[in-house]
C-alpha cells in the first residue's frame, strides 16, 4: 500500500519518518525522488551511522543506529535485486540514478537483520573497466547524499584505486558530510594524497585510520597549531613527526622504528608533556619492543610513582 505522502503536512511526515525503523526508512527513501527529500530532510542528526566500504570492483553501504551491534546470524537476504523490489512504471527516477549495466540483476543485493534495525546493500562485479567504478560512484552518490546526516564512516580496502579513493573523499568535503570515521586500507598513495587527505580530515570528531604506506622521503605539512583529530592510527609512521600530533586526543601506532629521531631524551620529553597536559593526549599507545630495557629508567625519569603504574 502506497502511503499518501502528498496529502500530508511535513511535521506529520516527518514525526511518522521518525518513527520508523532503519529497513523502514531505508526502503522509503527509494520510493521517489519526493521520498528521497523527505527522509533527508527528517532523520535526526547523528540519528543513523550510514557506512561505505570500497575494495576492487566492490561497494558495501550499511545503514543501522550508532552502536549498533551486527550479529553475523541475525541476518536475511532479500533475494531480488534492489531494482526489482521497486513497482513497476513508479519510481523512474531510482532507475536514472542507479546504474543500469549488463550484470543489473546482480549489481545491488540487500540483506536485513531481523529486528529491521541493519540494511546493508552489496554491489560485486567481476568485470575491470571504467564503468563499475563509475556505477559505485552513483551508488555512493545517491546514498551519502540521502543520509548525509547521519554519522558516516568511509573504509578504502586494498585493490581500490588511490585516484577513485580521493575522488570520493574530495565529493564528502566539498558537499560537507561529517565524516566520522576514515580508514584507508590502500597498498600505497602518493604524497599529495597523503596531503591532502591529512588536511582535509583535521577535524576534532575525526578517526583516522591509516595502513597505507607513504613515500619514503614524505614528511607531511601540517596545518598552524598541528593536527587535531580524534583520533589517529598508523601502521607505517616514517613520515610521522609527533610534534605536529599534539593536538589529538589519541594516536597510537605499532610500529616504534618507523619513527624518525625518536630518541630516550625524546620520549621522557614527551612523557612529562602528556603528564603536564602540556598537549591533548588522552590515548598514546606504541609498541616498545625495540628499546633497550637500559633504557627505560631514562625514558621514565621525573615521573611519578603514580604515572610509572601505568607505563
Amino acid at each position: 500500500m502506497l502511503l499518501p505522502l502528498r496529502r500530508l503536512p511535513f511535521l506529520a511526515i516527518r514525526e511518522m519518518i521518525q518513527s520508523m525503523n532503519t529497513r523502514e526508512i531505508f526502503y522509503l527513501s527509494l520510493l521517489s525522488k519526493n521520498s528521497q527529500n523527505l527522509v533527508m530532510l527528517s532523520i535526526p542528526k547523528d540519528s543513523l551511522l550510514a557506512k561505505f566500504t570500497f575494495k576492487n570492483n566492490y561497494f558495501q553501504f550499511e545503514l543501522m543506529p550508532p552502536g549498533y551491534i551486527k550479529n553475523a546470524f541475525d541476518y536475511y537476504f532479500e533475494e531480488r535485486g534492489l531494482l526489482e523490489l521497486m513497482p513497476a512504471g513508479l519510481f523512474n527516477h531510482q532507475r536514472d540514478m542507479f546504474p543500469d549495466v549488463p550484470y543489473k540483476d546482480e549489481f545491488l543485493l540487500t540483506r536485513v537483520s531481523t529486528d529491521s534495525l541493519y540494511v546493508q546493500c552489496d554491489f560485486r562485479s567481476y568485470s575491470d573497466n571504467s564503468e563499475v567504478e563509475e556505477s559505485i560512484r552513483k551508488l555512493f552518490d545517491y546514498f551519502s547524499n540521502t543520509f548525509k546526516k547521519s554519522e558516516i564512516s568511509i573504509e578504502f580496502g586494498d585493490g581500490t584505486r588511490e585516484e577513485f579513493a580521493i575522488e570520493i573523499l574530495r565529493f564528502a568535503w566539498e558537499n560537507d558530510f561529517k565524516l566520522d570515521r576514515i580508514y584507508l586500507f590502500l597498498h600505497n598513495a602518493s604524497s599529495q594524497s597523503f596531503q591532502e587527505l591529512l588536511n582535509w580530515c583535521n577535524e576534532q570528531h575525526t578517526f583516522l585510520h591509516i595502513r597505507t604506506k607513504a613515500p619514503m622521503g614524505f614528511k607531511c605539512t601540517p596545518p598552524p597549531g598541528g593536527y587535531k583529530f580524534k583520533s589517529l592510527l598508523v601502521h607505517d609512521a616514517h613520515w610521522v613527526n609527533l610534534d605536529d600530533f599534539m593536538q589529538c586526543r589519541e594516536f597510537r601506532s605499532s610500529l616504534l622504528t618507523d619513527f624518525p629521531d625518536l630518541t630516550v631524551e625524546y620520549l621522557n620529553d614527551l612523557l612529562k608533556k602528556i603528564v603536564n597536559m602540556e598537549c591533548k593526549f588522552e590515548n598514546f599507545l606504541f609498541k616498545l619492543d625495540l628499546i633497550e630495557t637500559s633504557d627505560f629508567p631514562e625514558i621514565v625519569r621525573g615521573l611519578s610513582e603514580r604515572i610509572l603504574q601505568f607505563c
